[in-house]
């Protein structure tokens, strides 16, 4: 454990955005507002079509704190531009925001410094508000993360008071849940580039980063609140994307199945991944059952679909799902 922080340690706060003009600026502030800021902010414009670039040019005018704006050649999606933004990234350590959230003013500061005092750490993540907007809806609730407090140990030699607790086995802990807000963390660029960069996926990429990372270092944990999550109505979290993302979920546990992910993962997690593919597989099938019988019968044949059993072994298994689809289709 080190005594005193390494100036060479300073990091990047990254936003990817698209098509968040009216929101972005919000984003912006709260990185202003940190009592520890960042030594660049690295925007990566999907492919807007609005006026995001105008905006992020009025307020880099107005502010102290380097902006590099970059604009993606076509919308390829978080995981295309995350990658972009991590590879120009100049600082050892990057965090994440997305362009309609935003930091508490002390996130940084405090998810700093367990990676300044503990050289084989990879991560440190801490908690988030998620709050629905606009208008009535869902009230606050904290992401997930607190639910693996029964799953971390205190860091050895913390200072006193610091609450700095660290994921036993992180591998065990992040295979079978999503857990890690994404704007509620820190980590090492070069961990990131090790374990082969943000998955180019548009769905489950954060999930699947932070299970990557695993191989790289250990993760510590605080359960402080370092974010606030918006949910937006648009955003790839909304209710009507749950077939999709069950969908992703199932290719990512099959890949890393069949090696097409790569991933050195324990005799024991091997065997809970078998489960879970099964589990995952049951997800599949009942959100598209709920998209009416033609969605159904044509997941049914898609790949995911088809590395689990044949059409005919779907509609055996899960008659349910089936009756499901019917009944979708009839009451549309």
């Amino acid at each position: 454990m080190t005594t005193e922080p390494s100036p060479a340690m300073r990091f990047t706060v990254l936003i990817v955005t698209y098509n968040r003009a009216d929101l972005i600026e919000r984003s912006l502030d709260s990185i202003a507002r940190q009592t520890l800021p960042p030594a660049e902010i690295i925007v990566v414009d999907d492919a807007s079509t609005d006026n995001t670039a105008e905006v992020v040019a009025r307020w880099a005018g107005r502010n102290a704190i380097p902006v590099n704006y970059i604009v993606a050649e076509r919308n390829g999606g978080e995981g295309v531009v995350r990658n972009i933004g991590m590879k120009a990234a100049k600082t050892p350590l990057i965090a994440f925001l997305d362009s309609d959230d935003e930091f508490r003013p002390d996130a940084m500061e405090r998810l700093i410094a367990p990676l300044l005092a503990y050289s084989s750490l990879a991560v440190s993540f801490g908690d988030a508000f998620v709050l629905p907007e606009p208008g009535p809806g869902l009230p606050p609730r904290l992401v997930e993360s607190r639910l693996a407090a029964d799953e971390t140990s205190p860091m050895p030699d913390a200072p006193a008071g610091s609450g700095w607790r660290r994921l036993d086995d992180p591998q065990s802990t992040l295979l079978l849940i999503s857990m890690i807000p994404t704007c509620s963390a820190m980590f090492r660029r070069d961990a990131a580039e090790a374990a082969g960069w943000f998955p180019e996926y548009r769905r489950a990429g954060d999930w699947l980063f932070w299970l990557k990372l695993t191989g790289q270092g250990g993760f510590a944990c605080q359960f402080f609140d370092a974010a606030n999550v918006y949910r937006q109505g648009d955003n790839l979290t909304s209710a009507g994307t749950d077939a999709l993302w069950a969908q992703q979920m199932l290719h990512v546990y099959l890949g890393l199945r069949d090696g097409s992910i790569p991933l050195d993962l324990t005799s024991a997690n091997r065997a809970r991944l078998e489960t879970a593919i099964v589990e995952k597989t049951g997800h599949y099938r009942y959100w598209y059952s709920r998209k009416g019988w033609p969605a159904y019968w044509r997941a049914l044949g898609e790949a995911e679909a088809r590395a689990t059993g044949n059409r005919l072994t779907h509609l055996l298994r899960d008659p349910k799902s089936a009756a499901r689809a019917l009944y979708s289709s009839i009451r549309s």
